[in-house]
């Protein structure tokens, strides 16, 4: 396995199921971290940790879909060996549809459930500002507003410096790439913010273009970070699902034995 591609807080002898988290544009996997111990103990919670962040900070981000898609795609056998379950908010969303799809055309095994985080759906276009190419302070300005990167980041200007290639790199990804509009064969659940401006509720349903059952979205209070203002109730409905998911590989095992 690629050193430090995924991070697991909490590991589990022979997990029954397991969970993929895929963190936003410009966010590393110790995002999740503090959710572990609200989930349930048996499922196995997985961190995806891309390069230029947190202990791969030494190592050049990635600035296309494909390259990260790849370096992802190599672990396939580890990511489908047991039933799973993708998460991804915001850009993670969009990288793990890409990495579910590629699953799927390569007939491996699909996840039981795909969770979709404030997000619009990835087959659309981005039709808002490009900011990854604006200056030093105007691109640091965008971000304060989008307010998913902590003010002590912001506010330093030796860290900013050393961050802003892989926020760069995040965004030039998350404000380019357009999915093939394949459906994928999992249900899809879909979060978002009521007062996030940036994911309508159309860019929202239209993730139903995506999955071959219907889709079930979700409204949280809060903005295009609602993950950290209704903390509690997302992960209360993450819970809901993992359940869900857990309860139905039991029924399989119990049909095959």
């Amino acid at each position: 396995m690629t050193k430090n591609l995924f991070l697991i807080p909490n590991p589990v002898f022979k997990p029954r199921l397991r969970l993929f988290c895929f963190p936003y544009a410009g966010g590393s996997a110790t995002a999740f971290v503090p959710w572990v111990r609200h989930l349930p103990k048996d499922v196995e919670v997985v961190l995806l940790q891309p390069p230029g962040r947190g202990s791969r900070f030494s190592e050049v981000a990635h600035e296309d879909m494909l390259s990260l898609t790849s370096e992802i795609l190599a672990e396939q056998n580890f990511i489908t060996e047991v039933p799973y379950v993708f998460f991804g908010h915001s850009l993670g969303s969009r990288v793990a549809f890409e990495v579910a799809r590629e699953l799927q055309y390569r007939r491996l095994l699909a996840p039981l459930h795909f969770i979709a985080s404030g997000s619009r759906a990835p087959h659309l276009a981005e039709k808002l500002e490009s900011i990854h190419n604006l200056s030093d302070w105007e691109f640091a300005k965008k971000l304060e507003d989008l307010n998913g990167t902590p003010k002590e980041i912001l506010h330093n200007k030796e860290l900013m410096q050393l961050v802003l290639p892989s926020l760069r790199a995040d965004f030039r990804i998350a404000e380019s790439h357009v999915a093939k509009p394949e459906p994928l064969s999992c249900p899809i659940t879909v979060f978002y913010g009521i007062e996030d401006d940036a994911v309508t509720i159309e860019k929202v349903n239209a993730w139903q273009e995506l999955s071959k059952f219907t889709i079930n979205t979700i409204a949280f209070k809060g903005g295009h970070f609602f993950i950290n203002e209704a903390k509690n109730q997302v992960l209360t409905t993450l819970t809901d699902i993992l359940v869900s998911a857990n309860q139905e590989i039991k029924n399989q095992t119990a049909l095959i034995s």
